[in-house]
């Protein structure tokens, strides 16, 4: 067994380092952004709370019940995304699974979305960057139509909702209800959409901004809430606020300690968390950065980040000054919360990293570059098994596409 902070083979410690900063830098240049659950407005709603379930309090203690990370979940496969000249992937922003099908989405570099089969073999691209009537202008957001039969881009340029097949025929635009910056079906009519700036919304004063709408395609709105803080001192907003799982959409508001379930009627509290030994950082209009940063490097906490599985679900916990990374896991069926304490196995848990996807009923993905695998190269071989890594590094090279890891969870 080796312990991240104290016994683990340099090489490691150094690599787990960089890929914890990288995350880090994601997050400042994007800003952050805090929510009192309790600032929540929420237009009158129908009564009917279809498909919502009873809010669980999620207490975490750093210190208690922190075991290994592959006492939490098992590695089941690594899946190699085949790269060509025509597919070259920077960075991977979502990962979607459908009709027996991976889908990538880089935002950032390549601002592409390709598409492999199971094992990794590239099969067509979806769209393409452009001026074009079936192109997109500026690539954010991604989503599945609800019987994923289609993906739907949506674009910030054209402010407009793209839809493609799976196998990268244009389908139609629909001319987005609102700005958003994210967004996921609930029905195929009606869309949970969030932007850190807010909305104006009809019949409501120009005090109320709210970051997250539920509206039809038509801009009839179902519900909204979250006032947006936005401004010169204080701009924000997160990696992934609205993610989707099986039929469920969830909504983080910005470093809030509570999560939502987003449904057409109403937002209903899902998991409210606690981290032991500190207060939640209320932000409002006197919020300023140095206040926000002041406080990260002093407190944990919640960044947003969370997976919904059909037996668990899995919260991302960052701590100022650690080197590694922190999760805290709800196990539905003992209801009792995990964290991981630094210490593993397995080889394939040195690269592990916060998860971009559910697969499956208990499975998460995670995606790491070819050049961090690379360079752990000695320390893997290290730990042994040999046929496995041997595999992982066959053709392997710093230009290679990134590496999907898949683990079980067993909590």
């Amino acid at each position: 067994m080796y312990l991240i902070s104290k016994q683990m083979n340099s090489e490691i410690l150094l690599l787990i380092t960089r890929m914890k900063k990288y995350k880090l830098l994601i997050i400042s240049i994007e800003c952050i952004f805090f929510i009192s659950c309790k600032e929540v407005h929420q237009d009158p709603l129908p009564a009917n709370t279809k498909g919502c379930k009873e809010m669980v309090e999620i207490n975490i203690n750093l210190d208690k019940n922190s075991i290994p990370y592959d006492s939490l979940m098992a590695f089941v496969k690594f899946v190699k995304l085949e790269t060509t000249g025509n597919n070259l992937i920077g960075s991977i922003s979502q990962i979607l699974f459908s009709q027996n099908k991976i889908i990538i989405v880089d935002w950032e570099v390549s601002k592409s979305i390709t598409v492999y089969d199971e094992s990794g073999r590239f099969l067509n691209k979806i769209g393409a960057l452009g001026q074009g009537p079936e192109e997109y202008v500026f690539l954010r957001h991604v989503a599945l139509t609800p019987d994923k039969s289609m993906v739907v881009v949506l674009d910030m340029g054209s402010r407009s909702m793209k839809y493609y097949s799976i196998d990268g025929r244009f389908i139609k635009s629909e001319k987005t209800p609102f700005w958003f910056s994210h967004c996921e079906f609930i029905t195929d009519n009606i869309v949970a959409g969030e932007y850190n700036g807010g909305n104006l919304l009809p019949r409501h004063n120009n005090q109320y901004k709210p970051q997250l709408v539920t509206t039809t395609l038509q801009k009839k709105v179902c519900n909204s809430g979250f006032q947006s803080y936005y401004s010169k001192n204080f701009a924000a907003t997160t990696l992934m606020p609205l993610r989707k799982f099986e039929e469920e959409v969830f909504y983080s508001p910005p470093f809030s300690d509570t999560i939502f379930q987003v449904t057409q009627n109403r937002l209903q509290a899902r998991y409210h968390l606690k981290i032991q030994g500190t207060t939640p950082f209320v932000i409002d209009k006197n919020t300023t950065k140095k206040s926000w940063d002041e406080y990260i490097n002093k407190n944990p906490f919640f960044n947003g980040d969370i997976i919904e599985l059909k037996d668990a679900a899995i919260f991302h916990i960052f701590e100022p000054h650690l080197k590694w990374l922190r999760f805290a896991i709800y196990s539905k069926k003992k209801k009792q919360v995990f964290t991981c304490d630094g210490t593993l196995h397995s080889p394939f848990f040195y690269l592990f990293d916060a998860p971009k996807a559910r697969y499956k009923e208990n499975m998460i993905v995670i995606d790491t570059r070819a050049t961090f695998i690379l360079e752990g190269k000695h320390a893997f071989y290290q730990l042994g098994e040999k046929s496995l890594i041997d595999n992982l590094y066959h053709d392997l090279t710093e230009d290679s596409n990134p590496v999907l890891f898949f683990y079980k969870i067993k909590v």
